[in-house]
Formats: C-alpha cells, sequence, structure tokens
C-alpha cells in the first residue's frame, strides 16, 4: 500500500503474531500509515492467510526466513512492525543482520520467550490460557468469542469487530508454540537499529515486565499505553493512540521529515 506525499521514508513491514496473518493489518494501520505518507507492505508467514507452505511443523528460523525474503523484496531496508510473536520474529531478522530502518515492537514476545509470561497468564487469566489451548488444538470454532474478546480487546470494542475476528483465525505451528516458550536470544547486531517498545498495561498475555525486558535488550525506547489490551492494532479505543505513538517516534527517526 503506498503511502500518500514524501517518499524519501523506510516503508514499513508488518508482521502478524500467532494465529493471524496480514489480514490483521488491514482495517486500521494499514490505511492510516499510508495517508500519512509511509508506503505500507504485510506479509503471511507461511502457511498463514493462504500463504504457500505448510504451518503445522514450521519453525521460528522458517518464519524469520519469510521475512528476510520480504524484507529483500522492498527498494529500502524498512521499520519491521512486529506484533506480539511477530515482534519477536523481527527481533530474529535483526538480529540475523538482515537490514533494516528499525522496529517497532507490538506487545512482542520478548527475547526469553513465554515461558514467564505463560506463568502470568496461569495465575491471571487461566481461562484465557484454556482458550486457546481449544484454538490450538480443535480450531477458533471451539473457542468462546467472549473470553477471546476479553483476551485481545478491550470493553470498547464491537463484538462484531471479534466475530469477524474469529472468523479469520486459524491454528498456529505446534512447533513455535513450542520454541516460543524459551527460543534462542536474539543479540542485538553491532551496527544498532533503533527500536520503540510499545505495550498496554492491560494486556493478559504480556506483563509490562515483559515489555521492560525486551526494551533493556534492545536499549529500546519504550512506551506502556495506560488501559490498552494485548491486540493494540486492532482495538477500537486503543489502535489510534498507538499509531500516534508510532507515527511520533517514527518521524523523530526520520529527521522530522513530513
Amino acid at each position: 500500500m503506498p503511502g500518500k506525499g514524501g517518499a524519501k521514508r523506510p516503508p514499513l513491514l508488518f508482521v502478524h503474531g500467532s494465529y493471524s496473518a496480514a489480514w490483521i493489518w488491514t482495517k486500521t494501520f494499514m490505511p492510516f500509515f499510508a495517508g500519512v505518507g509511509w508506503d505500507c507492505h504485510a506479509l503471511s508467514l507461511r502457511g498463514h492467510g493462504g500463504s504457500d507452505g505448510t504451518v503445522e511443523w514450521a519453525s521460528l528460523a522458517d518464519y524469520v526466513a519469510d521475512v528476510a525474503w520480504a524484507v529483500e523484496q522492498l527498494d529500502a531496508p524498512p521499520v519491521l512492525v512486529g506484533h506480539s510473536m511477530g515482534g519477536l520474529v523481527a527481533q530474529h531478522v535483526v538480529a540475523a543482520g538482515h537490514a533494516a530502518a528499525g522496529m517497532v515492537l507490538l506487545a512482542s514476545t520478548p527475547p526469553s520467550g513465554l515461558g514467564s509470561s505463560s506463568l502470568h497468564m496461569m495465575a491471571h487469566a487461566s481461562d484465557v490460557l484454556f482458550q486457546l489451548g481449544l484454538l490450538q488444538s480443535l480450531g477458533p470454532g471451539a473457542v468462546s468469542p467472549q473470553v477471546m474478546h476479553r483476551a485481545l480487546f478491550s470493553d470498547h470494542t464491537d463484538p462484531a469487530h471479534v466475530a469477524w475476528m474469529m472468523d479469520h483465525l486459524q491454528k498456529e505451528s505446534s512447533r513455535v508454540a513450542a520454541e516460543l516458550l524459551m527460543p534462542p536470544k536474539p543479540w542485538p547486531p553491532a551496527q544498532r537499529v533503533p527500536v520503540l517498545v510499545l505495550g498496554g498495561d492491560k494486556d493478559l498475555f504480556l506483563p509490562v515486565s515483559a515489555f521492560q525486558e525486551t526494551a533493556r535488550h534492545w536499549d529500546a525506547e519504550l512506551q506502556v499505553i495506560a488501559g490498552a489490551p494485548h491486540g493494540l492494532m486492532a482495538d477500537s479505543r486503543y489502535w489510534r493512540p498507538c499509531a500516534d505513538v508510532m507515527v511520533e517516534w517514527l518521524t523523530r527517526q526520520n529527521g522530522g521529515a513530513a
């Protein structure tokens, strides 16, 4: 999706999280950022959203290869915008030395993985953890829309939007689901890139400490939005505040270019 206006900005490459695909960016972030002048691209990882390949035994390294391939198709190094699992994939792409102008990590899986976050969910959102198990084993038809609403969105989001999202969800790679518990760490390369870590303090999947870990690891700017849930790019109340934070940060990284 080409942006309107000036073209001397890096493109944005959106990387989705578990159970979804490129469609997760199409209702809010892609039209918004294109409208304020950023060239926007999104990929569906292998086996997601009708893309080639098989999801079931795909590995984290496979997803990193998918994003690295997409980076190579662009005319300039992009800013990688990764959500949840996609944030960890983006970190590994940069750690492997692939060209990137920066990263925006939205409610991202931290470098150490989801082991401690799973314990957090067991203590504070056990019903959500159970529903994720149903989603992974039986598919989205077995999942409670009400619980997934609470898991991903604020109360302000229309249940009809949640229903639309439920119709698009899919199973995730069982191999990746296991790898995410304790993945290899994505070590920052010698040539550092600017990084923004952005999360919400009402995220049921990841505590604020996970965002703090990611920010420390990448020497990144951290912003936590009060009241925001895990689905930052899709929540009707919080997608725009999230996007506004990103625009301000992206503009600063590009010398204030309009």
